[in-house]
């Protein structure tokens, strides 16, 4: 996608604990992503956007304003911004599994007398919408929106479903190829591990949970192949008289290994750290400016 990214207002609630000032940088708080948990990467001073003093001293100024403001008077030279910056600190917070990120500015601000203010910009929370009817649409950008909002793989296009987890066997190691949409013969991916082995993967994206004969069907297209076990991969769970069909294939006939939509998702989370974005990958562009808030405010304890 080579688009700028379209920023919307986010429909989750969340709050990224961003840092306090640190003196070094290898001693700021980690940052954790609002949507899965993970451990952020740092990117520092990507210059992706530009911000002025008058933006920080803007929300010193609503600050000092502020009825619960517990400080001096508004005249108080220790308030009065002398107008200029210190040290200023620069990064862009990117979650390398699901690829959310925030930007994040931080300045100090001298006063007039003695005291410093700290203060911290953050970029509007953003969540990027995707066309999941469209097959064409890049996989990594699809596997990372998954990360985000898992429940969106009902709505999936059902080929854009098979190509995703055609993606991610790729990535645990298996050539895999996506077999013809309109005549699979029960089939929707082939995995080959370097053996002479050739591993049928079914996928269902329905809702509803696959059931004992969709299990059987699936068997006897694996032996029409000629494929020497099965994989099948559900976006919802499996019967017990499914999972039990499976046991028995396996115990008799040929193995065939079930993947539920937890496992699918704990298999995603897994390869998405071979793909951690990068700042490029975010879609940040000067002719779309970043639209910031203020975040936090403290003063840096120097009267």
């Amino acid at each position: 996608m080579n688009q700028p990214r379209q920023h919307v207002p986010s429909n989750v609630r969340s709050h990224c604990e961003l840092p306090f000032w640190r003196g070094n940088l290898e001693e700021e708080d980690l940052v954790h992503c609002s949507y899965c948990g993970a451990r952020m990467d740092d990117h520092y001073d990507p210059g992706l956007w530009d911000v002025s003093f008058e933006d920080f001293a803007a929300v010193h100024e609503v600050e000092i304003r502020h009825p619960y403001f517990n400080g001096p008077p508004l005249r108080h030279p220790h308030v009065i911004l002398r107008g200029d910056t210190v040290e200023r600190k620069v990064c862009l917070h990117i979650c390398p599994v699901c690829g959310w990120w925030i930007a994040e500015d931080r300045a100090v601000l001298p006063a007039m007398h003695w005291q410093h203010w700290a203060v911290t910009l953050a970029s509007e929370p953003a969540l990027e919408e995707l066309a999941l009817n469209d097959i064409g649409a890049p996989l990594q950008e699809v596997r990372r929106y998954l990360m985000r909002r898992f429940e969106a793989r009902t709505l999936m296009h059902p080929r854009l479903f098979e190509l995703t987890v055609a993606s991610v066997f790729g990535d645990l190691g298996y050539r895999a190829s996506a077999t013809g949409y309109s005549n699979d013969g029960g089939v929707d991916v082939i995995l080959e591990d370097g053996s002479d082995a050739r591993i049928g993967v079914q996928v269902k994206r329905r809702k509803g949970a696959v059931e004992v004969e969709q299990i059987r069907a699936f068997l006897g297209a694996l032996m029409l192949g000629g494929y020497t076990r099965g994989v099948y991969v559900s976006a919802s769970r499996f019967s017990r008289g499914a999972r039990k069909a499976a046991r028995l294939s396996t115990q008799t006939v040929m193995p065939i290994e079930l993947v539920d939509a937890g496992r699918f998702f704990d298999m995603l989370d897994y390869v998405q750290l071979k793909h951690r974005p990068r700042p490029q990958d975010c879609n940040i562009t000067r002719a779309r400016p970043l639209k910031f808030y203020g975040h936090d405010y403290y003063h840096l304890n120097t009267l």
